[in-house]
C-alpha cells in the first residue's frame, strides 16, 4: 500500500480518537459571577467599602479556613452538618468558614486590636460556605459584607449599623424594610423557652411542625421561630411573644434602639417572632427584608441580618462582653440591584488603541502603558488581528477617540486619530500624540497613576 494512503488512514484514526471529554459542571449550590454580572458585583463591593470607611470602620481580612472549634459551639445546635470540614495539620480539624463574625472576633483578640479599651469597628468582604438545603436565592458559597462593632454596649451601636445598611440599600435603589426584635438576656430566654415549649405541647401543634422543628422541640426552642416552612410559620404566629418576658434592663435597651430608628427616619417593623438562626444572639436582632412592587416585605429572602452577641465575645476570649454586627448577602443584593441599575454608565473620554501588524502591536502596547501612567482612560484589544473587530469593540465601549497604528504609521512615525462621534480622521506625528490628547481628552487625577 502506498505511503500516502497509510498517512491518510492514520489521520482519520487520530480524528476519531480525539473526542471531547465529559463536560464537568459546577457543584450544586455554587454560583459563577460571570463577566456580565461582575460590573454590578464590583459596584456593590466598592459602594460597601466606601460607606464602611465613611462610618469609620477599618477593613480586615481573615482566612477562609479556620479551626472547627471556632464555630462548633457558637452556631445553632445541629448546624455542624452544614459545615465543609477538612483535615488540617497536627490532628486539628479545620472548616471552610460558614460565617465571617467568629473569624473577625478571633483576629481582634489574637492581635490585640482592642487593647486601648475603645470600641473597635471592623468590616470585611468575602466568601462563606454552608452545605445548606438547596432553595431559591440560597447558595452554598456566597459573599458577604460583615460589619462588627466590638466593645460597645450602647443602643446607638445597633442604630448605627442599621442606618449604614439602610443607606447602602437605598443608594442602590433597593426597597427594604427593617424587621427588629429583642431576645433579652439569658434569663429572659430561659423563661420564654418554657412558655414556648408549653405552647408547642398543646394538642395537635407539634404534629403539624416540620421534621426539623419536631427535633428542636425541648432542645433549641428559638429555632422554631426561625423556620421558613409555611406550616411552622402559621403555628408560630400564635405563639407567645418573647418581648413579654424581657427584663427591665433589656426593655430599656430595646426601647432606646427603636427611638434612635425613629429619629433617623428609618422604616422598621417590630417583629416579635424574629430570632435569627444562630444561638449566640442576645437583646436586639434585626433583618432587612426586600419589599416588592405591592409594598409587601418578603421574609424568606432577607438581604441582611444581625444583632447583638455579647456572650459570643466572652466565649471566644474577649474580656469585654459587648459586640454587635450585621452580615449583608451580596448575591441577594446583586439580584435586586440589577433591577434598578439598567445600564453601565458611560466612561467619558475613553481612548481605544487599535493596531494592525506585529510591529504596530508592540508599539501600541508601549503607548498604552505610557497613556495609562499619565492618567488617560485607555482600552485595547491586543489579542485581535482584525482592524474591523477592534473598531467594533471601540464603538461598543463608546470610545471618544480611537488611535490606529499599522505598518505605514510605524514606518512614518505617525498615528491615525479617529473621532468616533464624527468619524473624522487626522494623521498625528507620533511624538506629539500625547500633547494632542491632553488638549482633546480629560485625564483622571489621583488613583494608582495620574
Amino acid at each position: 500500500m502506498p505511503k500516502k494512503k497509510l498517512d491518510n488512514k492514520k489521520k482519520i484514526k487520530e480524528k476519531v480518537e480525539k473526542k471531547p471529554g465529559k463536560k464537568i459542571n459546577r457543584l450544586l449550590g455554587m454560583k459563577d459571577i460571570i463577566p456580565s454580572d461582575h460590573y454590578y458585583f464590583s459596584l456593590l463591593c466598592e459602594k460597601a467599602k466606601e460607606l464602611a470607611e465613611l462610618y469609620s470602620f477599618s477593613s480586615i481580612k481573615t482566612p477562609i479556613i479556620e479551626n472547627l472549634n471556632l464555630y462548633k459551639n457558637s452556631t445553632r445546635q445541629g448546624n455542624e452538618k452544614d459545615f465543609y470540614v477538612i483535615e488540617a495539620e497536627k490532628g486539628e480539624t479545620a472548616v471552610l468558614r460558614p460565617e465571617l463574625t467568629q473569624g473577625i472576633l478571633r483576629s481582634c483578640f489574637e492581635n490585640n486590636l482592642n487593647q486601648d479599651n475603645e470600641p473597635v469597628r471592623l468590616f470585611s468582604i468575602g466568601p462563606v460556605f454552608r452545605r445548606e438545603k438547596l432553595q431559591s436565592g440560597r447558595y452554598r458559597e456566597s459573599n458577604q459584607l460583615n460589619l462588627e462593632i466590638i466593645g460597645e454596649n450602647k443602643p446607638m451601636a445597633e442604630a448605627l449599623l442599621i442606618s449604614l445598611v439602610h443607606n447602602f440599600l437605598k443608594e442602590l435603589n433597593i426597597s427594604a424594610q427593617v424587621q427588629v426584635n429583642s431576645l433579652g438576656d439569658k434569663e429572659c430566654r430561659k423563661e420564654y423557652n418554657s412558655k414556648l415549649l408549653k405552647f408547642c405541647k398543646e394538642r395537635g401543634k407539634r404534629t403539624k411542625l416540620c421534621n426539623n422543628c419536631k427535633k428542636s422541640v425541648g432542645k433549641n426552642m428559638l429555632a422554631l421561630l426561625d423556620c421558613k416552612e409555611d406550616n411552622c410559620l402559621e403555628i408560630m404566629s400564635e405563639a407567645p411573644q418573647i418581648t413579654d418576658h424581657l427584663s427591665e434592663e433589656s426593655q430599656k435597651h430595646f426601647k432606646k434602639v427603636l427611638e434612635y430608628l425613629d429619629d433617623l427616619n428609618i422604616n422598621y417593623n417590630f417583629n416579635p417572632y424574629l430570632v435569627r438562626g444562630l444561638n449566640y444572639y442576645n437583646d436586639t436582632v434585626f433583618e432587612f427584608w426586600p419589599v416588592n412592587e405591592e409594598g409587601e416585605a418578603q421574609k424568606k429572602l432577607a438581604l441582611a441580618g444581625g444583632g447583638r452577641f455579647d456572650d459570643l465575645v466572652l466565649s471566644l476570649g474577649g474580656e469585654d462582653s459587648s459586640a454587635v454586627g450585621i452580615a449583608v448577602g451580596l448575591e441577594r443584593v446583586l439580584n435586586k440591584a440589577k433591577d434598578s441599575i439598567k445600564e453601565k454608565p458611560k466612561e467619558e473620554d475613553l481612548i481605544f488603541l487599535a493596531q494592525l501588524g506585529e510591529q504596530a502591536k508592540i508599539k501600541s502596547i508601549l503607548l498604552f502603558e505610557e497613556l495609562r501612567k499619565e492618567g488617560f482612560l485607555v482600552r485595547q484589544s491586543f489579542v485581535s488581528d482584525s482592524l474591523k473587530s477592534q473598531i467594533e469593540e471601540a464603538n461598543k465601549l463608546k470610545a471618544k477617540v480611537t488611535l490606529i497604528m499599522g505598518k505605514k504609521e510605524v514606518m512614518d512615525e505617525t498615528i491615525l486619530l479617529r473621532d468616533m462621534e464624527s468619524g473624522v480622521q487626522e494623521i498625528i506625528v507620533y511624538k506629539k500624540i500625547k500633547d494632542k490628547l491632553r488638549k482633546k481628552i480629560n485625564r483622571k487625577e489621583g488613583g494608582f497613576y495620574g
